[in-house]
């Protein structure tokens, strides 16, 4: 709030700025002017609520009439409070002027009274511009009115919409591009697709959260990351069982080489076994006895170990591009599965592969069902949908309808 820098008494002649006079006449003002926005605000509810308001126009003219009366009422407010503090300033100006006055009429009698006298009504004058100015310029910041960090940003967000919406749905269809070579290209990963899925899913927010955008839009994007999400947990849950059947196969596996060694040397074992039985046998024969069977029992055991390792080092089995989109687009989640297969055939009578790998069918068809749903939604999102790039883009107009009802900002001052 500025106030005259060559302060100095005036008389009740004076009209000049900060004089209480011109002051007044501006809180009068405002008085009118807000009395104004508070009868339009009034007016603007009545319409809002429908109020004595037929016609096949009725519809239209309520929207919006509403939040334009919240607005005015707003506006009123302010003029109000500013109205307020000025009134104080024309209060304080005038105790001023009065003090310098007396100050001036003593000058006559006591000139170094009247000096400290003025020098006080002008401390006094200053200090209640700096009152008031503060209180005026606080109201003002702190009211509905002022804009907030939000409402720049959506004004820049306005200003350059039309070029964002071009890099978003760029971004939008390198991200569907990436989702589909991940099938067919082993370098790229699940990591590299979510990172752009999510960059999208952010900007698609923040346009839509400044009005530049439909919430529609940000629903399928969310619904494409839930789903791959979902496929995720699925393939992970492909994984674990190609783990645990591995393990049962392993530990099958020696089970069965340890039982074959043995009984191979069953010869060795029933001599052995005899010569310790035979109630004449010599402490060196027992002995040599005693050592083949320890020694038969390391080859059985070795013989064993061999074999378990043998199936857990087995190879994975290689997959075609057929068997990556059957699988639901997963190449990790098609190697699970067909291992899993794969072992399950060669341990068909083993009890513990079919428990370990049991609900990998299961998993596969969730990862399958996600990944149909997820690219599904999103191609046909950009199918029916118009194009900020392409823009002589046939689209299905019900469609597009759709998403533009779910367009509203967030957060607006004004």
């Amino acid at each position: 709030m500025a106030r005259p820098t060559d302060w100095k008494p005036l008389a009740d002649s004076d009209p000049v700025p900060g004089d209480p006079r011109q002051i007044r006449d501006e809180v009068e003002h405002m008085k009118k002017v807000a009395k104004k926005l508070r009868d339009q605000a009034d007016r603007l509810g009545k319409i809002a609520k429908k109020e004595g308001l037929k016609g096949k126009y009725s519809e239209t003219l309520t929207d919006g009439a509403g939040e334009l009366a919240k607005k005015l009422d707003q506006a009123a407010g302010r003029y109000e409070t500013v109205k307020t503090h000025l009134s104080g300033w024309a209060d304080d100006l005038q105790g001023a002027q009065t003090s310098a006055k007396a100050a001036l009429d003593l000058a006559k009698d006591d000139e170094e009274q009247a000096k400290k006298d003025l020098k006080k009504a002008k401390e006094s004058y200053d200090n209640a511009a700096d009152h008031h100015a503060g209180l005026i310029e606080k109201a003002i910041d702190d009211d509905a009115l002022t804009d907030s960090w939000w409402d720049n940003v959506k004004d820049w967000v306005d200003k350059n919409a039309g070029w964002l919406k071009v890099v978003i749905e760029v971004a939008s269809y390198v991200a569907t591009a990436l989702a589909i070579a991940a099938i067919f290209v082993s370098g790229i990963g699940i990591g590299v697709v979510l990172a752009a899925g999510i960059a999208v899913l952010v900007a698609r927010v923040g346009m839509a959260a400044a009005g530049q955008g439909s919430w529609a839009d940000v629903a399928l994007d969310v619904f494409a990351l839930a789903t791959m999400g979902l496929g995720r947990g699925a393939v992970s849950g492909l994984k674990a069982g190609q783990a645990a059947t591995r393990l049962a196969a392993a530990q099958g596996a020696k089970k069965a080489a340890t039982s074959t060694a043995k009984n191979g040397m069953r010869e060795v074992y029933g001599q052995a076994g005899r010569t310790l039985a035979a109630k004449g046998a010599k402490r060196g024969a027992r002995r040599s006895a005693r050592e083949t069977i320890e020694n038969a029992n390391k080859l059985a055991d070795q013989a064993g170990d061999g074999a378990e390792m043998m199936a857990r080092k087995a190879p994975l089995p290689k997959v075609s591009k057929m068997d990556v989109i059957k699988a639901g687009g997963d190449k990790d989640a098609a190697v699970a599965y067909k291992d899993i297969v794969r072992t399950r055939a060669a341990y068909a009578e083993h009890a513990g592969v079919h428990a370990a790998s049991e609900g990998s069918e299961a998993m596969l068809r969730l990862n399958q069902q996600v990944f149909l749903s997820g690219q599904g939604i999103d191609l046909g999102g950009k199918a029916l949908g118009s194009s900020d790039t392409v823009t002589d883009k046939p689209y299905f107009e019900p469609f597009q309808d759709y998403k533009n009802e779910y367009t509203a900002e967030v957060g607006s001052t004004w």
